[in-house]
């Protein structure tokens, strides 16, 4: 295997593990917790998931589609704002949404295993979303599918806070003044 090989099957390896991860932080959750956002200008669970399998449904899949197999169409601009307008459904079961990550990450790792190194680095400069490689999708998918774990650990933080500790400023700076 060469070097490009192993850090391809190593990333995929680390995406599959934030699939998993992802699906162990919100497993369980009841819908009063999910739903909940600090405040009316920060996400809830529920919308770091949808988008984030909006995003994979929307953008990655097809820009990777398109970045691997000629004459595939460029994919269309995408909008937090008119995704949030008018595909985000508060109502859909987050159960689903996990769901349907997974499985859109299975088309994903199937186009990956398919890849070699020729076309896992091959720059492509006719698109409007700028100069990009196979590699540099995964690793986007792999940076956002962070973020937004990231973002559901800390609400599950600030509700477990406020579980055990219901008088704490929930989203308080730690060490910072409630």
């Amino acid at each position: 295997m060469s070097a490009t090989s192993d850090y391809r099957t190593e990333l995929i390896a680390r995406l599959r593990a934030t699939t998993d991860d992802l699906a162990w932080a919100v497993r369980g959750l009841p819908q009063q917790q999910y739903l909940w956002a600090p405040s009316a200008d920060e996400w809830s669970i529920h919308q770091h998931v949808a988008h984030l399998v909006d995003m994979e449904a929307q953008v990655y899949l097809p820009l990777l589609r398109w970045a691997s197999v000629p004459d595939m169409l460029d994919p269309v601009d995408y909008s937090r704002r008119s995704w949030q307008a008018e595909r985000y459904d508060p109502a859909q079961e987050l159960g689903e949404f996990v769901s349907e990550l997974g499985r859109l990450r299975d088309e994903e790792f199937e186009v990956f295993r398919d890849l070699d190194d020729v076309t896992w680095t091959r720059l492509r400069r006719d698109t409007r979303w700028g100069p990009l490689t196979c590699r540099w999708i995964a690793e986007v998918v792999y940076r956002h599918a962070l973020d937004h774990l990231q973002g559901v650990m800390g609400l599950r933080g600030d509700i477990h806070l406020a579980a055990v500790h219901p008088e704490v400023v929930v989203g308080a700076t730690i060490g910072g003044n409630a």
